[in-house]
């Protein structure tokens, strides 16, 4: 790591955005949109729970901690969100103490119904929306809206209850491997930040690219050239709005 250089020059600055969920990576996009953080800055304290509903969230939060540091509601729920509440006359199955949460923990939000927290299991990150009345020893279930997004929920469902089966079992779950979709909103973003920070397009290239390749492949027409302009073009998109899509896809 090359030390004293700015954020956006470091690709490794922007390496946990390549395992982001969709949900947490709209976060990316959104509080780097200057709209938004002209809302917090300048934010009511007495709308200060409702000023959130514009933007999706269930309320503000502040843009400058990343998807590590919070835990974007979303409104309505993305199909990757579970709803955990009592089980009705199970005598056996999961209890709550199996999901080996803390609603306590710094990131949990609650909404008057319950706790948004976010569970790890294996290899992989849950929303988890616990009821309040759940106790550790109650058997749970999970809750499926009959809306446009059902499928996906009970889908969303069936991986979580089998994540937990193989960590009850006690079997080991390999990390998760960025993919490309991840590689590429980590790149997006990174030339986002340096455009914000006034880098030019052969600047940003270097970032993403290393100075020698970009010595010998740079044109003022060429495709790493048409490259920066397409990862531009669609931060524009997503941090006006398209940010959306990632939510709920």
């Amino acid at each position: 790591m090359a030390i004293g250089l700015p954020a956006w020059q470091r690709r490794e600055a922007f390496a946990y955005v390549e395992s982001l969920a969709g949900p947490l990576l709209a976060w990316e996009y959104l509080r780097r949109s200057p709209a938004y953080r002209a809302a917090w800055f300048v934010r009511d304290p007495a709308v200060a729970e409702t000023a959130g509903h514009d933007w999706g969230l269930l309320r503000l939060l502040d843009p400058d901690l990343d998807a590590r540091a919070v835990t974007p509601i979303w409104r309505p729920d993305p199909p990757s969100t579970l709803r955990v509440i009592r089980a009705a006359g199970a005598r056996d199955g999961l209890k709550l103490y199996d999901l080996d949460f803390d609603r306590t923990a710094p990131g949990a939000v609650r909404d008057g119904e319950g706790t948004y927290l976010a569970a790890s299991v294996g290899a992989n990150a849950w929303q988890l929306h616990i009821a309040d009345e759940l106790g550790p020893q109650d058997h749970i279930a999970i809750s499926i809206d009959a809306d446009s997004y059902a499928r996906r929920r009970i889908a969303a469902a069936e991986r979580f209850l089998a994540d937990l089966e193989r960590k009850t079992a006690g079997s080991r779950s390999a990390a998760a491997i960025p993919s490309r979709s991840g590689r590429f909103h980590a790149a997006v973003l990174q030339a986002t930040d340096a455009t914000a920070a006034g880098a030019s397009h052969r600047e940003i290239a270097i970032a993403l690219h290393g100075e020698k390749s970009v010595s010998r492949r740079w044109s003022a027409d060429g495709e790493l050239r048409a490259s920066i302009r397409y990862f531009l073009k669609r931060a524009s998109h997503l941090v006006g709005g398209g940010y959306r899509d990632l939510i709920y896809r």
